[in-house]
């Protein structure tokens, strides 16, 4: 699919888990509204080996396969891991039936995509951080300049009183 100059050029960075795959087949599923320009995907839900291989599924099932999706960062940067099977299931994606992905797993770190396609942009580019930022925190330490090529980073998280893990 090709987009229209008018969508919104967008990265999506996530944790699939079944929250997170709804989101990447809306947008998936929006290209005259977004330029789906790949997925990044970091540990949170669940750990990176299967966020990453959801990203694919879900990518596939929506018959996208031409958008990238990168495995990122598998811990966050100062704290231990915790993901959340007790909510996702064991693979994050727990009743959906989704057969193995068909395109491989591009080969550079997400990080190091972030950083080089942010850093190339033409227009500025929205970040759609569905989990962890970890991703978006490495580059950012590692390049801070590519936030002059960021329009605006769109957080799927947080809470005014209670979270869902801690207060």
């Amino acid at each position: 699919m090709s987009p229209n100059n008018k969508a919104i050029p967008l990265i999506i960075d996530c944790d699939p888990g079944q929250d997170d795959a709804i989101a990447l087949m809306l947008a998936m599923a929006s290209p005259e509204e977004l330029n789906l320009l790949g997925v990044s995907t970091v540990a949170g839900n669940v750990p990176l080996t299967l966020t990453e291989a959801n990203a694919r599924r879900i990518r596939d099932v929506s018959g996208r396969p031409e958008i990238p999706v990168f495995a990122g960062c598998p811990r966050p940067m100062v704290k231990t891991l915790e993901t959340a099977e007790y909510v996702h299931g064991k693979s994050g994606i727990d009743g959906a039936d989704l057969p193995p992905p068909c395109r491989p797993l591009e080969e550079a770190h997400a990080v190091d995509w972030l950083i080089n396609i942010l850093r190339r942009a033409e227009r500025p580019i929205t970040l759609a951080t569905l989990g962890p930022l970890t991703n978006l925190a490495m580059a950012i330490v590692m390049a801070p300049e590519i936030a002059d090529n960021i329009g605006e980073v769109v957080v799927m998280g947080g809470a005014l009183t209670l979270g869902n893990i801690t207060p």
